[in-house]
C-alpha cells in the first residue's frame, strides 16, 4: 500500500527532470562507471554571507556547529567481542570519559550512533542510559545493523519511546549493498525493514532511510543502481523523512569541484533521495584515500586527518548537511586505524579529537537554552582570499560572536594569503586562533592567540590552508 511522505517530495514530471539518466539500470551502471552521469540540477545551496549586507549577517547558533559532530560507537562489545572491534574498550564508561575530553567541560554533547541487533537489548539499553545520564542532551541513532532484518524495529522503537535512551532518529538497514558475509541484500528486504521503521514508529519525523553505500563520483547512480528502478526508489523515499549516507572520500573533502567534494557528494544524495534532508551516519577523511593518504599508509598524517574534519564540519553546517557522524570513536579492529582514539580515552588522542576539543573549548557554551535561544546579527564582511575561502557567522547563548574562516585545499598548510574582516562600527575585542595548527600541535589547552585586536573595525587574517576561528566581543 502506498505510504503518506513525510515531507513534500517533487511531482513526477519534476522528479524525472531531476534524478533521470538513462532508461535501463545496465545503461546506468555503464554511464556511471565511465564517468558521464551528470549531477542533478539545481543542487542545495551553499549560502555564504552577503559581502555587505544591510543589517548584518545573521547568525547561526553555535551549538548547532559543534553538536552536528557524532561518533560511530559499537555497544555490543562483551567478552565474546560479538562486533569485531577488539581491542577497542567501548564500555560506557571509556566512552563517556573519551566525548568528554574532547568537549572538556563546553555544554556541548557529541551525537553517538549504535548498530542494533534484536536480542541484545540487555546490553544496549543500560549502556544507553549510562551514556546519556552522563552526558546530558546526547542525541543517539540507531540503525538496522548489516544482516539485521525487520525483526530488529520494534525494539528500535521501544528505545525510541524510553527518553532515557536518548533516541531521536531511527535508520533503515546499514550499507544493504556491500557484503558482510552474507552478499548483498536484496532491495525488497530492504524496502520491508524501512518499512517497518516508518510504520511502526510514531515519530517518522526521526526516520532516516537506509545507508546504501554510494560511491564518488555521482551517489545518485549507486543508490539508483541498488533499487534497479525508479519506482522502487520512489518507494523508498515515502518512507523516510531524511536520506542517509556515508562519506569517505578519495581525497581532500571539501576541494570543491572534484567530484568527490563533500558538497558534491551531498547534492547527488539530495538529488536521489528526492530533496529529502541528508545526514551522514559514517564519515572518514582518509580511509579509502586514494592518494597515498590512508591511516594505514606511511603517507598518512593525522594533522591532515583534523583539518579536512574540520573544514567538512564547517562545510556541513553551511550546506544545510543534518549531521556528520566520524566512524569510529576507537579504532575498529587492528586493521582499520579509523578512531579520534586508538583504543580508549586513555591512549593518546589523535590530532582530529585535538581540532574538535580545541573548537569545543574556544566555542563553548554551556548555558541551558544554548540549542533554543535565537541568534542575532553582526554587522561584518569578508574581503580578499581567493575561491577557496569560506566563512561562516555563529553565535553563543551568552551573545559572543564566532567567525569560523577557513580554506579548503588539497593539503593543509601552503603559502598564506591576506583575508581582511571588516566590522562596520566597529568591535571591542577580536580574538583569532589558528584550528588546525592546534590540531597539529596536539594540544589540549592553553591555545596560543595569533592576534587581538581591541576598539576596531577590522582585522586582517593571514590564512593558510587551515581553519581558524575568530572570537567577537561586539
Amino acid at each position: 500500500m502506498a505510504k503518506e511522505p513525510k515531507v513534500d517530495v517533487p511531482t513526477r514530471e519534476e522528479f524525472d527532470a531531476l534524478a533521470a539518466r538513462v532508461d535501463d539500470h545496465e545503461t546506468r551502471i555503464a554511464a556511471l562507471e565511465a564517468g558521464t552521469v551528470t549531477p542533478p540540477d539545481p543542487i542545495p545551496p551553499d549560502p555564504g554571507p552577503d559581502p555587505n549586507p544591510p543589517g548584518g549577517v545573521q547568525a547561526k547558533r553555535i551549538a548547532d556547529l559543534v553538536e552536528l559532530f557524532g561518533v560511530n560507537t559499537f555497544s555490543s562489545l562483551d567478552n565474546g567481542n560479538v562486533w569485531g572491534s577488539w581491542p577497542a574498550d567501548y564500555r560506557p564508561d571509556s566512552v563517556v570519559e573519551a566525548l568528554g575530553w574532547i568537549t572538556n567541560g563546553s555544554g556541548f554533547a557529541l551525537r553517538v550512533r549504535e548498530y542494533h541487533y534484536a536480542g541484545r537489548e540487555a546490553m544496549q539499553v543500560p549502556w544507553l542510559r549510562q551514556v546519556v545520564a552522563a552526558i546530558p542532551g546526547t542525541r543517539v541513532t540507531l540503525c538496522v545493523a548489516a544482516n539485521g532484518s525487520a525483526r530488529d524495529v520494534p525494539s528500535m522503537v521501544a528505545m525510541q519511546a524510553d527518553p532515557t535512551c536518548g533516541v531521536e532518529w531511527i535508520e533503515g538497514l546499514n550499507e544493504p549493498n556491500t557484503n558482510f558475509g552474507s552478499g548483498e541484500v536484496p532491495y525488497a528486504e530492504t524496502e520491508a525493514i524501512q518499512d517497518a521503521c516508518w510504520t511502526q514508529t510514531a515519530q517518522r519525523g526521526s526516520v532516516m532511510g537506509p545507508s546504501i553505500v554510494a560511491g564518488t563520483p555521482h551517489p545518485e547512480g549507486w543508490i539508483q543502481g541498488y533499487c534497479g528502478t525508479q519506482q522502487n526508489l520512489d518507494v523508498l523515499n515515502a518512507s523516510m523523512s531524511a536520506g542517509n549516507g556515508h562519506y569517505y572520500p578519495p581525497g581532500s573533502p571539501d576541494a570543491p569541484n572534484t567530484g568527490y567534494s563533500i558538497n558534491e557528494y551531498i547534492g547527488g544524495l539530495w538529488g536521489a533521495y528526492a530533496q529529502h534532508p541528508i545526514h551522514l551516519t559514517e564519515y572518514h577523511p582518509t580511509l579509502y584515500n586514494s592518494q597515498g593518504h590512508k591511516p594505514d599508509q606511511p603517507g598518512w598524517s593525522g594533522a591532515r586527518d583534523a583539518y579536512y574534519t574540520l573544514t567538512t564540519l564547517l562545510r556541513c553546517s553551511a550546506n544545510g548537511t543534518m549531521g556528520l557522524w566520524w566512524y569510529a570513536l576507537f579504532d575498529y579492529g587492528t586493521v582499520y586505524r579509523c578512531g579520534l582514539f586508538p583504543k580508549d580515552h586513555a591512549n593518546d588522542p589523535r590530532e582530529d579529537a585535538y581540532g574538535l576539543r580545541a573548537l569545543c573549548t574556544l566555542a563553548a557554551d554551556p548555558g541551558a537554552d544554548r540549542r533554543t535561544f535565537e541568534p542575532g546579527a553582526l554587522a561584518y564582511a569578508v574581503e580578499g582570499g581567493d575561491e577557496a575561502t569560506s566563512h561562516a557567522l555563529y553565535e553563543a547563548s551568552d551573545g559572543t560572536f564566532f567567525v569560523a574562516l577557513w580554506r579548503s585545499l588539497t593539503e593543509p598548510g601552503g603559502d598564506a594569503i591576506p583575508v581582511r574582516v571588516a566590522f562596520p562600527g566597529g568591535v571591542r575585542q577580536v580574538e583569532e586562533y589558528d584550528l588546525t595548527a592546534i590540531a597539529a600541535a596536539k594540544r589540549g589547552n592553553n591555545y596560543p592567540i595569533v592576534q587581538t585586536a581591541r576598539d576596531r573595525d577590522e582585522v586582517t587574517v593571514q590564512l593558510d590552508g587551515g581553519a581558524r576561528l575568530l572570537i567577537v566581543a561586539p
